[in-house]
């Protein structure tokens, strides 16, 4: 056969050899297949497979390397991986000839090194167009650290109501506000008068962003930006459905979701600290 084929014997059984370790490789790796399946469709699609190797992993209960993660997910099982698109890339430019006191901010957070929780919080909103209810308001209020989401809320307008409602919601939770940086960027939100109101009154120190940079403000951002991927595999037309999928955004980000600079979730961080 060998000389039929015009191989080496040599060849023929090194084959032969690795051959058995593949299926034994793979043989181990079907073990994992449900478990996988199953952390990417609570993820609603959207973990990647370093996620999802972290997560198996913070169980305890066996071993996945980072390359059998990829191997199971993206070869075995086919799963996709969620690629962001950079529609953005150049598209925010700061303008010409406008006078220098349009430029003053006061961005305390830029020179401050977060080293752990009751820091920075960090705050901003993004819009999502439902097919039935038109253009919907999220806003965001998390822990820069942590990524910890405190609030997350819908609203119809940018109003005063909403962002005091939002403050109210923060106020309601278990941390210690006294001297806690709360970032934003410059939206007209965070300039009025009832947000410097209130958050002068639970001793929060506002910080903005320079005009026209949303890098200023990476932590909120990257959550805006996971719920946007989150919600794509099953995009809500309503209020209601939009806000069952906030609620299940906002317990897995919380709850299950590993952080590789905690080594945990944010919540059992948290929980270090009470």
């Amino acid at each position: 056969m060998c000389e039929e084929l015009e191989i080496s014997r040599d060849s023929y059984y090194k084959w032969l050899k690795v051959k058995d370790i593949s299926d034994k490789y793979l043989e181990y790796r079907k073990k994992f297949y449900e478990e996988v399946i199953n952390i990417y469709n609570l993820s609603n699609k959207t973990a990647g497979y370093r996620q999802i190797r972290d997560q198996i992993v913070f169980k305890g209960e066996r071993y996945i390397s980072e390359y059998m993660a990829y191997k199971i997910k993206c070869i075995d099982l086919k799963l996709p991986e969620i690629r962001k698109k950079r529609k953005n890339l150049g598209k925010y430019k700061t303008k010409e000839n406008i006078s220098e006191e349009s430029f003053r901010y006061d961005n305390i957070a830029e020179n401050i090194e977060i080293k752990n929780i009751n820091q920075v919080l960090t705050t901003d909103t993004t819009e999502i167009k439902l097919e039935y209810d038109g253009k919907q308001h999220i806003s965001f209020i998390a822990d820069a650290y942590t990524g910890e989401i405190l609030v997350g809320i819908i609203g119809k307008s940018l109003n005063s109501d909403f962002i005091s409602y939002n403050l109210d919601l923060l106020k309601k939770t278990k941390y210690d506000f006294s001297n806690i940086i709360i970032h934003s960027d410059r939206g007209g939100m965070y300039k009025s008068g009832i947000y410097k109101t209130k958050t002068n009154d639970m001793n929060l120190i506002p910080s903005m962003s320079a005009p026209f940079t949303y890098s200023h403000n990476p932590w909120i951002e990257t959550i805006n930006g996971q719920f946007k991927d989150f919600i794509k595999s099953n995009t809500p037309k309503t209020i209601d459905e939009l806000q069952i999928a906030l609620s299940k955004f906002v317990y897995y980000n919380n709850n299950i979701k590993i952080k590789r600079k905690l080594k945990t979730t944010p919540i059992n961080y948290r929980y270090r600290f009470e």
